[in-house]
């Protein structure tokens, strides 16, 4: 613990994580900017898929928001006051990225089933099982990445093994059950959806080594923090932002194919 105490962060390692920070902040919200206005730019029957990822990333910016101010008062004085990192710890708050993820990552989920435009049956059957799974895979990870005790188990690993069993059913489901949605698509959404799929698993999969890399730690090292940071907020700008701008632009192309007076006046 001594050591830990006497462990601060670098003005350079603070800096880092500040930017990135900073960097989410200004991708989740002018990325959310555009999705709003640009909404009407797609037929009706697609602009829900559209709405829903400017949503994400809106509810995307106030968490970063939160997150930067939460950073800069926890961490801060580390590196000027000499104050450890077991005190910056318990006062940064983790649960902001967490309640994010709550949110965002079943609309994810949404916005990839609803761009589609897929039958109203067939679309809430892949919904009630993706979104509940997607909930279920922030809720058991959660416990984890904060080493609580919650129901008599403070293992990490122990709820990161848990959280993996809801993701493999979500990979299950899109690269299996959606893909017999994907037949009827056009060769061009076909591979753009190989590309939204591809994008979350490497996306997510920052996640659980971001995860494995902090388990050995009580309390995180200042690098620990700073890799952290970085790699979850590079992770949600690839998986909110870069995937949102996707989500629309298979919205477009969808739009066009459905209606030949819209492409041509769009210019497609």
């Amino acid at each position: 613990m001594d050591n830990l105490l006497s462990d601060v962060m670098t003005n350079t390692q603070f800096s880092i994580v500040y930017n990135m920070l900073s960097l989410g902040i200004a991708s989740m919200l002018f990325t959310s900017i555009f999705l709003w206005f640009a909404r009407d730019r797609v037929l009706p029957k697609y602009r829900l898929a559209v709405m829903v990822s400017a949503t994400v990333t809106s509810i995307a910016a106030y968490h970063y928001f939160r997150m930067f101010d939460s950073f800069h008062a926890a961490y801060g004085g580390t590196h000027t006051a000499g104050m450890g990192l077991v005190e910056a710890f318990a006062h940064y708050n983790v649960g902001y990225r967490y309640v994010d993820w709550f949110l965002t990552v079943p609309l994810l989920l949404v916005e990839l089933v609803a761009v589609l435009g897929l039958a109203r049956d067939k679309q809430s059957s892949l919904l009630k099982r993706l979104v509940p799974a997607a909930a279920l895979m922030i809720i058991l990870g959660y416990p984890g990445d904060l080493k609580l005790t919650v129901f008599g188990i403070s293992d990490p690993g122990t709820w990161g093994a848990l959280s993996t069993i809801p993701f493999l059913y979500i990979m299950y489901v899109l690269w299996v059950e959606l893909s017999k949605s994907l037949a009827s698509q056009s060769a061009k959404i076909r591979g753009l959806f190989l590309g939204l799929r591809l994008l979350l698993i490497a996306t997510w999969g920052v996640y659980p080594i971001t995860f494995i890399l902090a388990m050995g730690h009580a309390v995180p090292t200042a690098e620990d923090v700073v890799a952290r940071e970085v790699g979850y907020s590079i992770a949600d700008i690839l998986a909110k932002c870069v995937f949102g701008l996707i989500i629309f632009t298979v919205a477009r192309i969808k739009s066009a194919e459905d209606d030949k007076a819209f492409a041509k006046e769009e210019g497609h």
